[in-house]
Formats: C-alpha cells, sequence, structure tokens
C-alpha cells in the first residue's frame, strides 16, 4: 500500500509542477484568441524615457540602486529585441512615451544627430513630445520633429494659438484602425534648460484628450491609444474625467510596470527607462471592441541581437564622445550616488561633491542644485570627462546670484513639495554651505524645520551669495526665489565646474565632505 502511496504522491507533485510551468509559460489569452473568445490582437511594442542611451552598459549602480548590476541595452540591442517580437507579433506597431533626444554624452553630440539617425532605423509608428525633447531649444525640436520618419505627437502643444506639433495620427495594423495621439506635461516649459520661447502653450491635458477622443470616435477607429507624457499621476486623473482611451503608454517618472493598471475601461502601463526593458502591450478584441490588455517586460545580455546598422551609428557617435571625455580627470575610491530616487528625495555624495564644486568655483557662501539635474551614478575608480559627464547632461551653467536667507528658507521649502516623491521631484533642492533639516510628517509647505550655517540659524535677513544653475533662475521647476535676485556672475557648464573641481581635488571623498546637509525627521509619513 506505502508503494502505491508513495506513487500516487510523486503523480500529484509531478501534475503540480506541470501545471505551475504552465501557468508561467502560456499566455491564456492568446489561447482563448486561438479558441475564438477573442477576434483579434494588436500588439504595442514600446519604449519610453530613453534620454539619448544609444550603447550598451552595464551600468553597476546606475539607476535603481547602488547594488545592482542594471543593463541599459542601447538602442541597437533595443531594434534586435523590436524585431524579435514583430516576428511573433505580425500585426503590431512601435510606440514610443517621449524624451528620446536628450541625456547622454552620445545624445549632446551636435544636439542629438546621431539619436535621430538612429530612432530613424528602428521602425517608430510613432512617438510623444517629451520635456527633455526641448532641452536643444524649440527649434531644435521643430527640426528634430521634421526630420523624423514618424510622428512627433503633441495634441497639447500649441505656439501662437496653433498646433506646433501634429495631434494624434490614425494607423492601419491588420483589420483595425488605431487612434495614437500625444500630450506633453504641461510644466514643459518650467523644465527646459533653454529660455521659454515666444508664443508657446500648453493646453490643459484633460481638455485637449476629451476634444482630440472625440474627433478619433466619430472617425469610427476600433482603438484609441495615447502616447502620454505627463506622468502616471497625472494619467490616473485624467482617466477618471475623460471616457474612450483604451490603452495609455505612459512616461515621465520612469516607471517599470511589472503588469497594466487598470481605472474604469482604462489600461495603462509603462516600461521604464534609458533602454533598460523593451514592453509589450496586447491589446485583445471581442465583438470589435477591446476586451482586456496584456503586459509583458522584454530585457537581453545578449548582445549577438543588436541591429547591426543601428550599432555603426552607435558606435560612431560613442567614439566621438570618449574622445572628447577621454581625459583623466581624478579618482574616487567609492561609487558616487546618482540614483534618480534618491538624488530627488535625500543627500548623497555625488550630490555633496556636485554642490561643494558649484560653491567653491562661484566662490559663493551657499550652493542650491535641484536634484532631477543628476542622472547616473558614477563608479568607482579613475573619473574622466565622459564619467562626469554622465550625471550632467544637461547645458546647464553656473550662475551666482545675491539673495536673502528669507529666500533661501522659501527655495527650501519648495523643494520639499513632493517630498518624499522620489520620482517627480526633480525640484528638491540638494545643498553646500548650509545644512537644513525637515518634518516629514508635516503638510507641503510647513515641513522645513531648521537651516544653519556654521552650526548657527540662517539669518533671513542678510545677503549670501548663492551659487546654482541658469535652469532654477529662469524659473526651472516652476522657482520663483530667484526671480528677482541679484546677478553676481556667470559661470561655465555644471559638468566644467565639476571637472575642474575634481582636478584639484583629486581624490574623494575629502575629509571635509564628511557633514551631513540634510537631516529628516519623520515622525508620521
Amino acid at each position: 500500500m506505502r508503494k502505491y502511496t508513495n506513487l500516487i504522491v510523486l503523480g500529484v507533485l509531478l501534475l503540480g509542477g506541470a501545471i505551475f510551468l504552465t501557468v508561467k509559460t502560456v499566455n491564456f489569452k492568446d489561447v482563448l484568441l486561438a479558441v475564438g473568445y477573442y477576434d483579434d490582437k494588436i500588439s504595442l511594442i514600446n519604449t519610453g524615457d530613453m534620454h539619448g542611451h544609444l550603447v550598451y552598459d552595464e551600468a553597476n549602480g546606475g539607476y535603481y540602486t547602488l547594488d545592482e548590476v542594471n543593463i541599459e541595452m542601447g538602442m541597437p540591442l533595443v531594434k534586435g529585441i523590436v524585431d524579435d517580437l514583430r516576428k511573433k507579433n505580425p500585426h503590431s506597431l512601435l510606440l514610443d512615451s517621449g524624451d528620446m533626444f536628450h541625456g547622454t554624452n552620445e545624445a549632446n553630440i551636435d544636439e542629438a544627430k546621431g539619436v535621430v539617425e538612429a530612432v530613424n532605423l528602428m521602425g517608430y509608428d510613432a512617438m510623444a513630445l517629451g520635456n527633455h525633447d526641448l532641452d536643444f531649444g524649440f527649434e531644435r525640436a521643430q527640426e528634430i520633429k521634421s526630420q523624423l520618419k514618424f510622428p512627433m505627437l503633441s495634441a497639447n502643444t500649441l505656439r501662437d494659438g496653433k498646433p506646433a506639433f501634429e495631434g494624434y495620427r490614425i494607423v492601419q495594423v491588420g483589420d483595425k484602425q488605431i487612434g495614437l495621439f500625444g500630450l506633453t506635461v504641461p510644466e514643459a516649459l518650467s523644465n527646459m534648460n533653454v529660455d521659454d520661447p515666444n508664443g508657446v502653450q500648453f493646453e490643459d491635458p484633460e481638455v485637449t484628450a476629451r476634444r482630440v477622443v472625440k474627433e478619433l470616435q466619430d472617425k469610427n477607429v476600433d482603438a484609441i491609444v495615447l502616447l502620454s507624457h505627463l506622468g502616471d499621476d497625472l494619467d490616473k486623473e485624467l482617466i477618471k474625467h475623460v471616457d474612450g482611451i483604451n490603452f495609455i503608454l505612459c512616461g515621465h517618472h520612469h516607471w517599470l510596470y511589472t503588469d497594466v493598471g487598470k481605472i474604469n475601461e482604462t489600461y495603462f502601463a509603462e516600461p521604464g527607462s534609458y533602454t533598460t526593458h523593451v514592453g509589450l502591450a496586447d491589446l485583445y478584441f471581442r465583438k470589435g471592441k477591446v476586451a482586456t490588455v496584456g503586459w509583458s517586460l522584454h530585457q537581453s545580455k545578449d548582445r549577438s541581437k543588436e541591429a547591426p546598422a543601428v550599432v555603426e551609428v552607435a558606435e560612431k557617435y560613442h567614439q566621438i564622445a570618449l574622445e572628447k571625455g577621454k581625459e583623466v580627470v581624478g579618482n574616487s575610491t567609492v561609487q558616487l550616488n546618482g540614483i534618480r530616487s534618491q538624488v530627488r528625495s535625500k543627500e548623497t555624495n555625488l550630490a555633496d561633491l556636485v554642490t561643494d564644486a558649484m560653491r567653491q568655483e562661484g566662490e559663493a557662501d551657499i550652493a542650491l542644485l535641484n536634484g532631477g539635474g543628476i542622472r547616473e551614478s558614477v563608479p568607482k575608480g579613475e573619473i574622466s570627462l565622459y564619467n562626469v559627464g554622465k550625471p550632467l547632461p544637461f547645458v546647464n551653467s553656473l550662475i551666482v546670484v545675491e539673495m536673502t536667507g528669507e529666500r533661501v528658507y522659501e527655495a527650501l521649502e519648495r523643494g520639499l513639495r513632493e517630498w518624499p516623491n522620489g520620482a517627480s521631484n526633480g525640484g528638491f533642492l540638494q545643498v553646500s554651505g548650509i545644512a537644513y533639516s525637515i518634518d516629514g510628517s508635516k503638510p507641503a509647505g510647513k515641513r522645513l524645520v531648521e537651516v544653519t550655517m556654521d552650526g548657527k540659524p540662517l539669518d533671513k535677513n542678510k545677503l549670501y551669495k548663492v551659487a546654482t544653475n541658469d535652469y532654477l533662475v529662469h524659473g526651472g521647476d516652476n522657482y520663483e526665489e530667484f526671480k528677482d535676485a541679484k546677478l553676481i556672475r556667470q559661470g561655465d557648464l555644471l559638468r566644467d565646474v565639476l571637472a575642474s573641481y575634481i582636478k584639484k581635488s583629486e581624490i574623494y571623498p575629502s575629509k571635509r565632505m564628511a557633514e551631513s546637509r540634510l537631516s529628516m525627521n519623520v515622525i508620521n509619513n
């Protein structure tokens, strides 16, 4: 009897294992499609927030945590994965949610010329205009739009009251008409690294979406897809007020969705950023309408999949960037932390290094830097000019202004409005020359507890020389505190300021940088 019992137990275990593997490997939505429950499937292969990442990089501590190895696949490998997905999903589109053209040393060469060349080889069907796609200036964004082989969509971007970009595009996929439209975050001008161009406005996304959805419905499209560069927080609010959108490809906050979200009848998801993943959204139709949406992520280290034509472009601009940045300026015995969620919510050693450089090079009392200006970490070891350019890709210059202590307090408080949100709070201020403490249990506008200089409260009535950047002085991240500040001097690009400082320091960390600048008293956050 024991013999048969053992056989029964073994059989149950084998059956359970088979069921587990089946559940893990079989897409039951495709099974239902095969047996006729669903009429059709349209696949949306997607990327977002690529920020000019042309080349493959196993970035240790480059994005999510300091410890993990995070693969930035680069555009050639992304193209290889896209080609594989297209073979498996012949009725498909390749879409992007914006911020494609700015953010790396390679992208900065000739204002994204190489990125334009690469993405034109990748076969995109459409993209959204992201706020950082405006970083080389509004005119350059318009020029890039004309150079692309696919539309850059933004239905809510106006110039002199007229659409500045194509609002929507209807594309045929298999037997389906898919309506695609784009939206850009209204704060895009305040996030630009150039002066605001005259006559440019961003219409309220909800108003725009309601109008465009109706136009697309009147044209009898089979599905409506929003390519959004609003951030998924604004997307979720939009869904609550605007019906008729079947799927939103989210962008702006760099979130990596492992599953699709749903509010009312609208699905939404986001594929991360920096070419770390390719997303796949499958729209399943039943009785002619979108009935459900599947979601999966795709990543590879197999560089044999890289598309040769895109490799040629990527390597060309990578070599130019390396040649320009080959000079070694110093050495670090530790990894310098530029993780997005952390430089936007707390002190890091890389932020300390940058702000110290700004304060010393600007001969200032205080330095204030928006955490969103730091984009990547720097590995320990030799630091080249190329390494310096990776965390500071923006064309931001050092500016020294004279402002009261009162204004410094107000600026620090503004930077805490969205704390502790490390995804969208690019205005969080990193500092040098002062220290400040906050109470995270307090509401926005009342979180700043204390600001000290040399252990004493910062004098609100005294005038101080403050080193910052042109981005904040021009109102970036909606800062108003620098508007009336007296200009003392204009300096070099921040990456050049940092490189000069590292040359003088030679080795990091130095003893005088051991003091913490930020303490958090989080009572009930």
